[in-house]
């Protein structure tokens, strides 16, 4: 799953830098929006239309 970070955090898996976007198993990555770290990244219709 795609996020972006909204801090900067670091754990078992994962380092990220504030603003950094990267791709996160989905598990870990749902956690982590949960606590409020990253922002889960969505495809906009033109990208997905290409």
């Amino acid at each position: 799953m795609k996020v972006k970070a909204l801090m900067d955090c670091k754990g078992v898996g994962y380092d990220l830098k504030k603003d950094e976007e990267t791709d996160l198993p989905k598990h870990l990555a749902e956690l982590l929006v949960r606590f409020g770290y990253v922002e889960k990244i969505e495809k906009s219709k033109k990208e997905s239309e290409k």
